[in-house]
């Protein structure tokens, strides 16, 4: 048991992002977010993930680090290609089209991502 598992959290880590591999001096400074107040939510439906650890704090990061999205759900379930995320944000500082533009473009173009059916206000 112990001679798979050891393997199998290497790959996950190595596959699952750049932040296990770079350098931190070499990253830049993490942007500094106002609180965010949620007003909207949308669901999107991400290909290419292949861990919740590794690939979903890569897309957490990086859709909060636009300063308009307030929170990221992520169930990943590793039998499904594409995984489905909850995305809390403010619509009136970032659309839909820019999130999958942020998604698209992580981890040197690991995911390929969509909206899944229409945005939902918060009441």
């Amino acid at each position: 048991m112990k001679q798979v598992l050891l393997p199998t959290l290497v790959l996950l880590f190595i596959s699952c992002g750049q932040s296990y591999t770079k350098n931190e001096q070499n990253e830049p400074q993490a942007k500094v977010c106002k609180s965010i107040k949620a007003n909207t939510t949308q669901e999107i439906g991400v290909k290419g993930m292949v861990c919740q650890m590794g690939c979903g704090g890569s897309i957490r990061k990086a859709l909060k680090q636009t300063c308009a999205v307030e929170r990221v759900e992520v169930n990943y379930i590793d039998s499904l290609e594409e995984q489905v995320i909850k995305v809390h944000y403010d619509r009136g500082q970032i659309a839909p089209k820019q999130m999958l533009k942020v998604l698209a473009e992580l981890n040197d173009r690991q995911f390929t991502a969509r909206s899944i059916g229409s945005p939902q206000a918060l009441k």
